[in-house]
């Protein structure tokens, strides 16, 4: 996308292409051309051209706050006080003065640029032709760019002024009067540091009429003019001075340095000033952007836009630069996978071989992989500890008041039985209880898995019915779900033939044990 640069000068208009660090000169007209026509006929469509000014109807006038350190306090006050200045002007800016020390600036420059009606008839021909916009300077704000800071070559002392001296300023925020000679006439722009406080305008009329002559009445009329609205002190004098100029007549350089009035730093010959500053404009200070801020919603629009469709395309790329190396770690943590498998095979078929050779008998190997093998599928069948207290809890929930104290895990122990021998007594395993014939044919039919045994307290305060009817409420919780829950000791003595005894004024123990036996499906 093309760059361009149009500068609107007191009697005409300058077109220049941006290329980098160049500006490269496309096409000049009057004041009298068709914006529309003229735009159309030297500008490509959807392209981005920046405004400067060099007109002679400019107004800065000087301002004083009080120090304020808020920053955003202070910006309220330039805004009312620009307000009140520059009421019917659309293009303004209000440029704080660099104090030179810690303290907050109080001196400030209030900037108002001219021809507004001939500055939105351009604006309204480049938004016709779909032209963004990046701002309005003024050509000051890139002299200022342009300065030179260095040190001042005479003292600068007042023998009138009494007293202790007072702290040397910054040599980079000296006041310094840059001259530029431009298509439009002699631009004059008092800089402190890298801010333009004033700048002027003196018209040249005629062929060769910017003459070494001129220059210098011109420059002291305006050192005169500072002076007088106190933009310089009597400590700024003799007022350091750099220039721009298009003749290298020695005889007049040599006259235009030789003014006492001017601490001359140097003088440069160009041609074309607009070249030389108009790449200035990427560093162009924001709050010498006159444009408001409605004007450029279209441009920031696109900006964003394009910033957004960059940054999605950066994110993609690195998307796919993260998924190609996930790809690439997977697929050799894959390859080491398979190389994990195939030497645990061999390592198994080693330790296979191993067993035949320690147990010299094939049939005593197979039983050994046998019992390994019942033991691993008993372990899976049986129900972990975790599922017990599982259900333990769940019943807890319905019986409120009772604590837990003690809880045991019991697993039945697996029976391997060797090959040719007669099979083992079946150890008794499950809850102490009192059964039947017939429920102990069914117990035998479906043997146990698991017992968890635990021991339980009861609120003391409850009576002795209270807890008789907690402690039924507990069982019955206990008794779903596959598992079989047996009293071994009641919170109240259950034998209907036994004396039910106790002592006034003391609270017997609630406690009671109780046994979770879980059977085989």
């Amino acid at each position: 996308m093309l760059d361009f640069a149009l500068v609107i000068a007191q009697q005409s208009v300058h077109l220049y292409r941006l290329s980098g660090a160049r500006a490269e000169p496309v096409a000049a007209a009057g004041v009298d051309v068709d914006p529309v026509a003229w735009v159309a006929a030297h500008m490509p469509a959807r392209g981005n051209c920046s405004l400067v000014s060099d007109i002679m109807d400019e107004a800065y006038i000087r301002n004083v706050l009080p120090p304020i350190w808020l920053a955003g306090t202070r910006q309220q006050l330039l805004q009312r006080r620009l307000q009140q200045q520059m009421r019917d002007n659309p293009y303004r800016a209000a440029v704080l003065v660099p104090s030179g020390s810690w303290r907050p600036p109080t001196r400030v420059s209030l900037i108002g640029m001219g021809q507004s009606e001939r500055i939105a008839q351009w604006l309204a021909a480049l938004t016709a032709h779909h032209i963004r916009v990046k701002g309005l300077w003024p050509l000051s704000a890139l002299i200022a760019l342009e300065v030179r800071q260095k040190l001042p070559r005479r003292p600068r002392t007042d023998p009138l002024v009494q007293g202790p001296p007072a702290p040397p300023e910054p040599a980079s925020l000296r006041p310094i009067l840059a001259l530029v000679a431009t298509p439009a006439g002699l631009r004059q722009v008092l800089v402190r540091g890298k801010t333009p406080l004033f700048s002027r305008l003196a018209l040249s009329v005629g062929e060769g009429s910017l003459s070494a002559a001129f220059v210098l009445a011109e420059a002291r009329r305006t050192v005169q003019y500072l002076i007088s609205q106190e933009w310089l002190g009597s400590a700024d004098q003799p007022v350091a001075t750099q220039m721009w100029l298009p003749f290298d007549d020695e005889q007049a350089l040599a006259e235009v340095g030789s003014d006492p009035a001017l601490d001359v730093q140097f003088i440069e010959g160009v041609t074309d000033a607009y070249a030389r500053l108009l790449p200035r404009i990427k560093s162009a200070s924001a709050q010498l952007q006159f444009l408001p801020d409605e004007s450029r919603t279209q441009w920031r629009a696109a900006q964003i836009a394009a910033g957004a469709k960059y940054g999605g395309i950066a994110a993609l790329a690195l998307a796919v630069l993260w998924s190609a190396d996930l790809l690439w770690l997977s697929w050799g943590k894959r390859n080491l996978a398979q190389e994990q498998l195939a030497r645990a095979a061999v390592i198994n078929q080693q330790a296979s071989q191993e067993v035949l050779r320690a147990k010299g008998d094939l049939s005593q190997a197979g039983l050994a992989v046998a019992a390994v093998q019942a033991w691993q599928q008993t372990l899976a069948s049986q129900p972990d500890q975790f599922a017990g207290l599982q259900h333990l809890a769940g019943a807890l929930k319905g019986a409120p008041g009772v604590e837990v104290q003690k809880i045991s895990w019991t697993l039945p122990r697996l029976q391997v039985q060797a090959a040719g021998a007669p099979p083992a007594p079946a150890q008794p395993f499950g809850c102490p209880k009192v059964v039947d014939a017939a429920a102990a044919a069914a117990e035998a039919a479906k043997p146990a898995l698991a017992l968890l045994s635990f021991s339980a307290a009861l609120p003391l305060a409850l009576t002795q019915r209270q807890a008789l009817q907690l402690q039924d409420g507990l069982l019955a919780g206990l008794n779903t779900g596959g598992w079989s829950a047996f009293l071994l000791k009641s919170t109240v003595t259950l034998d209907p033939v036994q004396v039910q005894t106790g002592t006034l004024g003391e609270v017997g123990a609630r406690t009671l044990d109780l046994c979770l036996e879980k059977v085989a499906p």
